[in-house]
């Protein structure tokens, strides 16, 4: 029996005398399936084996940590790789929904796609789908089965689209008119092919603004004609938290008169934050009537783009108790008064805010720039100025005269201790002799002045000579 396990070449194996008789009598199907048990008893060893490894030691919390780290998102070939490593791993991403949610992809095929949303169960979802990253066959079929049965599940919703491309998800019905998690919706470009009604332009279906969504705390929507009357009679009695409005339009046909505007705001008083971009104009209306005060008291941030009346308008009737960042990018009028009433509005909106210790003003790029703060413990105060006289030094204007004084008229400003100017040499044209002058004798508290390197030497000049006539210690530096 020795040269039956004793073989020459071969390390020594330690069997037993009854398993090493039961090999050599055994025939050739038994000897089969003392290998197979043999390996399914190795099998099980390796597996008992592992399950001392540290990896296989974590906590099932730590290993979705883990994976919810390198999982990138809207991609599933992690997810898939990961699941095949052991069946402890396959068993907890199969049962971790959050993952597969980070993973939906819209571009996926349609089946596999159908699959993943089965595997997030009831848990919230995220979508944002752009027409030119996602766009297959198979994106818009599968956003609009998420439009149609699973919106309700939506706390994030993102959609952009170009021309006829989206118009199946626009099209679509929302066959849920309640949006309970719903908290950010997005909807920029799109277009869609029901009746027009406004010179040949097609509107958001109201649909998309008259869902009840009480949670909703952002709506941005951006290049899109939709019916302000629509949002401000059903959206904003529905979603009360609203804190955060952007509107941002690029036809006029789109934009709202101030009077529709200010009403619209009156019906989100949780408002915090506010973009406007060509989203409002002054009408023969508005000019004649007199709207009365809007009070946003919790309105932190303003950024709006308009004509000067139309900022003035707005900004006239708003009361911001908490305002602490304003910018305004103005298209001047032809009238001097505009700039007169725009910052008699500055003056307005801002008059409760701390003082403001820094400005810059400045010229480029046919902008005329004003900037109050470069330190972010500070209030934010920024008017940019386009479309004005210095873009042809032919025409005669005092607008720059105009804003000089306008700024000395805002009361935020007169603590001001630092002064930056950069301005071309043909700003001389246009500027009145005792603008600067009118400018320092109100703003009393600037120590300092700095010049850009090409400031006109007849600014410098004009500014020395005003400053130390009022300010003997005050300090330039050019």
């Amino acid at each position: 029996m020795e040269n039956l396990y004793c073989i020459p070449g071969s390390s020594p194996v330690t069997l037993s005398e009854e398993f090493l008789w039961m090999v050599a009598v055994a025939d050739a199907d038994e000897i089969d399936q003392m290998l197979q048990t043999l390996r399914a008893a190795t099998v099980y060893a390796s597996q008992w084996r592992n399950s001392f490894a540290p990896a296989a030691c974590l906590p099932g919390d730590v290993l979705l940590l883990i994976f919810e780290h390198v999982l990138p998102g809207r991609h599933t070939c992690v997810l898939r790789t990961l699941s095949q490593v052991c069946r402890r791993w396959r068993s907890t991403i199969l049962q971790a929904p959050l993952l597969w949610r980070k993973a939906l992809n819209l571009a996926d095929r349609t089946m596999w796609f159908s699959e993943v949303l089965r595997r997030t169960r009831t848990v919230p979802l995220e979508f944002f789908f752009d027409i030119a990253e996602d766009y297959t066959s198979y994106a818009i079929p599968n956003l609009t089965t998420v439009m149609n049965d699973h919106f309700w599940r939506c706390v994030s919703l993102h959609i952009e689209g170009y021309k006829e491309d989206i118009e199946e998800i626009v099209d679509s019905c929302i066959t849920m008119d309640k949006a309970p998690l719903l908290r950010r919706l997005s909807i920029h470009n799109i277009s869609c092919s029901l009746p027009s009604t406004r010179d040949g332009e097609a509107e958001i279906p109201d649909t998309f603004l008259s869902v009840l969504a009480p949670q909703l705390v952002s709506l941005h929507m951006e290049g899109c004609v939709f019916n302000w009357n629509i949002v401000c009679s059903r959206l904003a009695p529905r979603s009360p938290l609203l804190s955060s409005l952007c509107v941002r339009n690029f036809r006029i046909q789109s934009a709202a008169t101030v009077v529709q505007l200010l009403s619209l705001l009156e019906s989100f008083p949780s408002l915090k934050d506010l973009q406007l971009q060509n989203s409002f104009f002054s009408s023969e209306a508005d000019r004649n009537a007199r709207p009365r005060k809007v009070v946003l008291s919790q309105l932190t941030s303003l950024v709006f783009e308009s004509s000067t009346v139309a900022g003035a308008m707005l900004l006239a009737a708003l009361e911001l108790p908490s305002l602490t960042k304003l910018e305004a990018t103005i298209d001047v009028g032809p009238l001097s008064t505009d700039i007169h009433q725009f910052m008699e509005g500055v003056q307005l909106a801002t008059c409760r805010m701390v003082h403001l210790p820094y400005l810059y003003i400045y010229y480029g790029h046919h902008l005329l720039i004003m900037h109050s703060n470069h330190h972010h413990h500070f209030p934010t105060l920024r008017m940019t100025f386009k479309n004005w006289a210095l873009r042809d030094p032919a025409v005669p204007d005092t607008h720059f005269t105009d804003l000089i004084r306008g700024i000395a008229d805002v009361a935020v400003l007169r603590k001001m201790q630092d002064l930056k100017v950069s301005l071309p040499i043909s700003i001389e044209r246009c500027l009145s002799p005792g603008a600067w002058a009118y400018f320092l004798r109100h703003l009393k508290m600037i120590s300092f002045i700095s010049f850009g390197a090409r400031t006109p030497v007849f600014l410098i000049r004009m500014l020395l000579l005003d400053a130390f006539r009022d300010n003997e210690g005050i300090q330039v530096r050019s």
